[in-house]
């Protein structure tokens, strides 16, 4: 055989350039069932090629996720990056962050940032120019047709607005979509420790051992329908996968928030993405079904680089469509103080929490210590659903009409945001040496909770550092171990409370059936443990 000629030995297969957009598709119709030999006929590759598509799956989903449009999807076909990997990523980040935010991008501006990105991430020995020639394969890399933003038009909100609530208007008469048909979602900050500078500055805080400025924050998205009928449960971003408090948890699906985490606890592109598919598109379905409306719902969103493409938001009748830049701020439902009124009745529970402990002369900076990821998520998911729907169906007026425009909402009185300040000045007079509290105290301590400005560090310490690793999550510990409730502990409890409740006219027979089973549960698991115990002890003898 290996003395024949080359052309007897059978025709070479003609090399076949495929898209990401077809591999990503590819790898879901294996997942499907459908048999490796079919695709890599259909697309004219060999079979081993397809199999190394699903062996390199997680970074073909990734960059697909990553990538600024659908559009780029269709046209690139290697996940090949430039020499200067780093700095064409850190500059994609730094141009998607102005991207969303409105402002004003040209070629030379990009230029300028990408030469102190190179400076700030490979020195000044770099030999990296930003030509013109690399400016063009940075925009192909990523996928980037316009990196001019007029500045002009995105000031033209007067315009903007009316020109959108005309095209909504007849999409809805054209879908035939009714308020419970429409939806609105929006992101916040939250530094869930953040104190109000007037408690900092009395003596029972500010005095405190150890007290620094508390910066740990996670990101909220929120979201709900034009009628306030149907409001999806929070979503949660925090930095770590697995904070230690979740190993109480038994089952995460029964969290009353969608966890998820990122390593700034910021959203991005994939967790909206995933979000998306697995917790809004279920969710609605089943609110469609249990109201015999059809299978059609629209998702309003702000046109920020950290959501998806809206040809990624869409399964089948139920699709997202972006507010333009200019009509964001104006018209978002979510900004017409619903985030806000969530913040404060948040910022409501944390101050009882802590001026409870302070009546009971507690260490303020220890039981601020002691507030974990699950108080958070607990605190938020009853502000949440404390907020009434008519308050969810009246953020709408600015863009559907003071009525609710084709819905016919009816005119409620709306709850004011005002009653929220006086509960939370109300709660503050109560800390010793916080006097004169005003509106204007509650309204700083607001806006200390903004959604932090991501900077150029930032962005270059997430570029270096990539997504959070295993390695990095919090791990199972000593002390852990050591603040879990003993079980002979938990059985004393649960007999105090048992007697307690049974004492009260309010306690219901489901009541104390549900505390017995628990002190049975107790009792059970104290006698295995000192079983356990003895027999070690048996053994060390």
């Amino acid at each position: 055989v290996l003395n024949k000629p080359i052309y007897e030995m059978g025709e070479k297969r003609k090399k076949v350039v495929v898209t990401m957009e077809e591999k990503l598709c590819a790898i879901k119709r294996l997942d499907s069932g459908v048999m490796a030999k079919t695709i890599a006929s259909e697309l004219g590759v060999g079979k081993s090629t397809v199999g190394d598509w699903k062996k390199n799956r997680a970074e073909i989903e990734k960059w697909c996720a990553a990538q600024a449009s659908g559009s780029g999807m269709k046209v690139r076909k290697t996940m090949l990056k430039g020499k200067h990997k780093e700095v064409e990523e850190a500059l994609f980040l730094w141009h998607e962050h102005l991207r969303g935010k409105g402002l004003p991008v040209t070629g030379p501006i990009l230029q300028k940032k990408a030469l102190q990105f190179k400076q700030q991430i490979e020195g000044e020995d770099s030999e990296f120019t930003a030509s013109d020639g690399w400016l063009d394969r940075w925009k192909k890399r990523f996928s980037i047709r316009q990196i001019t933003v007029s500045g002009e038009a995105l000031s033209a909100d007067k315009e903007a607005v009316p020109l959108f609530k005309d095209y909504l208007f007849k999409l809805i008469e054209k879908e035939g979509i009714s308020g419970e048909q429409l939806y609105n979602c929006d992101e916040t900050g939250l530094n869930y420790k953040m104190l109000p500078t007037k408690m900092l500055a009395s003596k029972k805080v500010a005095a405190a051992p150890g007290y620094k400025k508390s910066k740990e924050r996670v990101t909220i998205l929120a979201c709900s329908n034009a009628t306030g009928n149907h409001k999806l449960r929070l979503t949660l971003i925090g930095k770590s996968k697995k904070p230690r408090d979740f190993k109480k948890l038994k089952n995460r699906e029964s969290l009353p928030v969608y966890y998820t985490h990122q390593k700034k606890a910021w959203m991005n592109s994939e967790i909206f993405k995933t979000w998306f598919q697995n917790e809004f598109v279920p969710t609605v379905e089943k609110h469609l079904k249990d109201n015999n409306l059809p299978r059609k719902a629209v998702l309003l969103l702000d046109n920020a680089p950290l959501h998806s493409a809206t040809d990624e938001l869409t399964d089948g009748d139920i699709k997202a469509l972006f507010l333009p830049p200019t009509v964001t701020a104006v018209c978002q439902p979510m900004d017409q103080g619903v985030l806000e009124m969530l913040k404060k009745k948040y910022c409501r529970r944390l101050l009882s929490s802590l001026i409870s402990a302070i009546d009971n002369n507690e260490d303020c900076v220890t039981t601020l210590k002691k507030i974990d990821m699950l108080d958070v998520i607990r605190w938020l998911a009853e502000a949440w659903e404390e907020i009434p729907n008519i308050s969810l169906a009246m953020s709408w007026k600015i863009l559907l009409g003071h009525e609710g425009g084709h819905f016919n909402l009816e005119p409620v009185c709306e709850p004011k945001v005002e009653d929220e300040n006086d509960k939370l000045v109300s709660l503050l007079e109560k800390v010793p040496g916080c006097d004169d509290v005003s509106v204007e105290d509650i309204t700083e301590w607001m806006a200390n909770d903004k959604v932090d400005e991501i900077t150029d560090n930032d962005i270059v310490e997430m570029v270096k550092q990539g997504q959070v690793t295993e390695e990095e999550e919090e791990k199972t510990s000593l002390d852990d171990r050591k603040n879990l409730i003993p079980h002979s502990e938990g059985f004393k409890m649960i007999e105090a409370a048992l007697q307690y409740i049974s004492e009260q006219e309010e306690a219901t027979p489901a009541d104390i059936i549900c505390l017995r089973k628990w002190r049975d549960i107790a009792s059970r698991k104290r006698a295995e443990r000192e079983k356990q115990s003895s027999i070690k002890d048996f053994f060390k003898n």
